[in-house]
């Protein structure tokens, strides 16, 4: 049964912490049983907290991917290449990675086809500034 667990860092003065990664976590831990899918992967975090808006989120991104058949497979941050398994019936891949604003994290065969995506996204908690359609003053 899938669950959601959300990991929010206290923030202190002594401390100060440009980015909360907020790991969400959609699968219960993967046995080569539970993956009723030819290939599936747990990706945490998937959520980046930051400040204000357009803010440098950085997190330590943790995926592991496992299939019933080797494969050989490449997984890729916005088109930029991280990692490539050859082979393997399972991977496992930390990187440190900065986000600004939303990803897409996806696993690739040799010739390129997506065969798992992923969004990651960046939340901000200051709300984007909405522009005012009354002046704030009246003569009446």
């Amino acid at each position: 049964m899938p669950y959601l667990s959300l990991l929010v860092l206290t923030l202190t003065a002594a401390a100060p912490v440009a980015a909360t990664a907020l790991p969400i976590q959609t699968t219960p831990q993967m046995t080569a049983a539970a993956c009723p899918e030819t290939i599936c992967w747990q990706v945490t975090p998937q959520v980046c907290l930051v400040d204000q808006q357009q803010q440098l989120c950085k997190l330590e991104l943790s995926l592991s991917w496992q299939s019933q058949q080797q494969l050989s497979l490449c997984v890729y941050l916005d088109q930029q290449q991280l990692s490539c398994w050859s082979a393997q019936r399972q991977g496992q891949l930390k990187s440190a990675v900065g986000l600004t604003g939303p990803a897409i994290l996806q696993l690739r065969d040799p010739k390129q086809q997506v065969l798992l995506s992923q969004q990651l996204n960046v939340l901000s908690r200051q709300p984007e500034r909405r522009r005012r359609l009354v002046a704030p003053w009246s003569v009446f």
